[in-house]
């Protein structure tokens, strides 16, 4: 054996004949790292997410404020016009809820 040769030893690697170890896990946080510092803590966020979407949350206090404010006659002329857009709001969400949980019809 020729020891001025040790520096030139190549490696070669065909297909399929190197490492083939790969991470397959999925990253399940990406949500929660979208929420920036400053808006919360993002454990707290992933936990209240858990127990109730964002739309349930936002469906829960549309429907508690649409039935304080039902028979409310002294709104300013600004919170009236917001009012009606909430109630468009929500009945087009609701629209889309319906068209969502009817089966879809193959013809």
């Amino acid at each position: 054996m020729y020891p001025w040769l040790w520096v030139w030893s190549p490696q070669v690697h065909f297909p399929w004949s190197g490492s083939v170890a790969q991470s397959i896990e999925p990253n399940t946080t990406w949500f929660y790292n979208m929420i920036p510092p400053v808006s919360g803590d993002a454990g707290i966020e992933a936990q209240a997410f858990q127990l109730a979407s964002y739309g349930t949350q936002l469906g829960q206090i549309t429907d508690v404020l649409l039935d304080i404010v039902k028979d409310s006659e002294n709104l300013s002329p600004k919170a009236a016009k917001s009012l009606k857009e909430l109630r468009s709001l929500k009945a087009r969400i609701e629209i889309i809820k319906k068209r969502s949980a009817q089966p879809t019809k193959i013809e």
